[in-house]
């Protein structure tokens, strides 16, 4: 039996709920990432990484890519939630540059929440005057949008599977 760890990064929590439900249903240990440092990894075969989309880029991502050394031998998942505005190239032209480090990586995206009222501050300017795509293709941005759903987590199941 493969031992899988599930680590993520959350700003508004819907990162911590998929990671929450993948780790009941895959049996995983679940670390946010400032509970983790990268010499547990070496204790795992399968390492799953969440992190929420902020303009273009994964959060905490970092954690990945500066341990893909210690972690090229393992089954390596990324999943990264949002509200669908970047395709996966942009997501990863402007997170794993250069590629070829990173092709073994399986990448899935899931739906998030927004709910423009939970907003920080500076992430409510960001919104309103149009950093990243937010403003330009949210109709509504002051609107409350439910993605995350279990459901959603199916690819990734079937992938594991």
């Amino acid at each position: 039996m493969s031992k899988t760890v599930i680590i993520y990064k959350t700003k508004y929590n819907s990162t911590k709920k998929y990671a929450g439900w993948l780790a009941i249903r895959i049996d995983a240990d679940l670390y946010e990432l400032s509970d983790i440092r990268s010499s547990d990894l070496k204790n795992y075969d399968t390492i799953i990484f969440g992190g929420a989309i902020e303009n273009g880029y994964i959060r905490g991502i970092e954690f990945i890519k500066d341990n893909i050394e210690k972690i090229k031998d393992k089954k390596v998942i990324v999943f990264y939630v949002g509200l669908g505005f970047y395709s996966l190239n942009e997501i990863i032209s402007l997170n794993f540059l250069p590629t070829y480090k990173y092709k073994s990586i399986k990448f899935f995206e899931l739906m998030g929440d927004f709910d423009y009222k939970k907003l920080s501050l500076i992430d409510k300017v960001r919104v309103m005057y149009g950093s990243g795509k937010i403003a330009s293709n949210l109709v509504n941005y002051k609107s409350n949008i439910q993605n995350t759903k279990k459901d959603n987590l199916n690819d990734i199941l079937e992938f594991l599977n």
